[in-house]
Formats: C-alpha cells, structure tokens, sequence
C-alpha cells in the first residue's frame, strides 16, 4: 500500500494489524520503531507516517518488501513475478543450492506424509517402511552430492539439518501410539 491510502490519523493498536494493514513483514515494522519513527506514538501506531517511512526507505533492514503471493486468487503476474524473483536470487547467490534443496526436501516430506491412508492400507507396514527408506535415501545423497558441487561449505550442515528432518518425519509416520487394552 502507498503512504497516501493512508489518512493522517489512521491508527491501529498494535505493530502486528500495522504489518498486516501495510503488508510489510513485521519484522520492518518492528525496525522502523527501533530507529524512532513518529508513527508510534503510545500503544498506538499511525499508519501514514509509518507507510512514508518504509516507501522512502529509511528503515534499514534486509526484509525483502516485495509480497508473496500466498492468496489463492493471486494474479498470474503477482506469481510470474515473484517467481523471476526467485530465479535473480538463486542466480545472483542470495539462495543458495543448500536451502532450495532443503526446502524441496520439505516438499516430498510434506507430500510423503499427506498420502491417504487408504493408499496404503493394502501394503504390510515393513514394506512401507522399506519404500519410505529407499525413496528418502536416494534424495538425500542425490541433494548431498549436489550440495556438494554447487554450496561445497555447506554441504556437511545441509547433511546433518536434511537428515535430522527424514528422521523425524519417518518417526511421525511409522511410530504408532501403545496399544490399548481393554478389561472385561
């Protein structure tokens, strides 16, 4: 939103409905009233002065102010915009090779996780287990290695962060609660 949405006496009452009537990350927020923007004023936060703040970029801070397309109903030039983001980032070294594989790690956890019970019912829990292992494994080495190649200093904690996270969802997914037995 631009400084001028905004009348002079608009205020809300805390830095988080301030974040989200700005759609700026808290955390610029928080910053502004660090560096001792008029806008707070008591518990009160005036939103004109706050919104000049931010658009004339006197706030330091490393927050990206550009919007994540999170909405459902975002427009397909919000997401092609966003996703060229992504690609000058990855290509100018802001994202490096080890968090995109761990964040695509997350993603098959994620779907691995979500498959329908019904899906698996047919199969022995052992051969579950067995497919889960072999399936993560192969991505693990596969996104080591190329940690290796491409983030060579980070591979070792990418290693240890990527493993610790399949452990943990292969315990969420195979550990079962005691079971129950029942008096008569």
């Amino acid at each position: 939103m631009k400084p001028e949405d905004f009348d002079k006496r608009e205020v809300v009452d805390s830095m988080k409905a301030a974040s989200a009537r700005l759609g700026v990350p808290l955390e610029v927020v928080k910053q502004c009233k660090q560096q001792g923007s008029e806008a707070f004023r008591g518990s009160r936060v005036y939103l004109r002065p706050l919104a000049e703040m931010i658009a004339n970029r006197e706030c330091e801070t490393d927050t990206v102010l550009f919007p994540v397309p999170t909405d459902p109903e975002a427009s397909p030039e919000r997401i092609s915009e966003f996703c060229e983001l992504l690609r000058l980032s990855i290509r100018c070294g802001f994202l490096r090779a080890s968090e995109i594989f761990e964040i695509l790690l997350q993603q098959v956890i994620d779907h691995l996780c979500s498959t329908s019970p019904a899906a698996t019912s047919g199969h022995p829990k052992r051969e579950l287990v067995d497919t889960f292992d072999k399936v993560t494994r192969a991505i693990h080495q596969g996104f080591g290695i190329a940690t290796w190649l491409l983030d060579d200093d980070a591979t070792d904690e990418y290693l240890r962060r990527s493993a610790a996270a399949l452990e943990r969802a292969r315990k969420k997914l195979f550990s079962q609660p005691p079971a129950r037995h029942t008096h008569k």
